[in-house]
């Protein structure tokens, strides 16, 4: 993998975990009776598309928006799954899984 290549990726994958903090501490602000909280999620979702925008500039905007939100997706799913024990039923777990299946057919398109 090349140098820039490489930053791209780092970017994405900032991208992704800032986006995955913002949606747990959004969780954690109670509907922002916890403004400090909410404020960080805030803060983390802006950084995220910030991060995100850096990584375009290297990785498609198919691809990367695509990596993003499913990633997002999934991570924040394991994330509700390991903080606040919340289940996915097996439709939900179906569904993340086609999530996984459309990004990887996208990249490989």
């Amino acid at each position: 993998m090349q140098h820039t290549q490489f930053v791209h990726v780092l970017w994405m994958l900032i991208a992704i975990g800032l986006e995955v903090a913002a949606n747990v501490f959004i969780k954690l602000s109670d509907g922002f009776r916890r403004l400090t909280v909410g404020v960080l999620g805030i803060g983390c979702i802006l950084l995220s598309v910030t991060a995100l925008s850096q990584a375009i500039r290297g990785i498609d905007l198919s691809v990367a928006y695509a990596l993003w939100g499913g990633a997002g997706i999934v991570l924040t799913a394991l994330a509700a799954f390991v903080l606040f024990k919340q289940k996915l039923t097996g439709s939900g777990w179906t569904g993340v899984g086609l999530v996984v299946a459309g990004i990887a057919l996208l990249r490989l398109a």
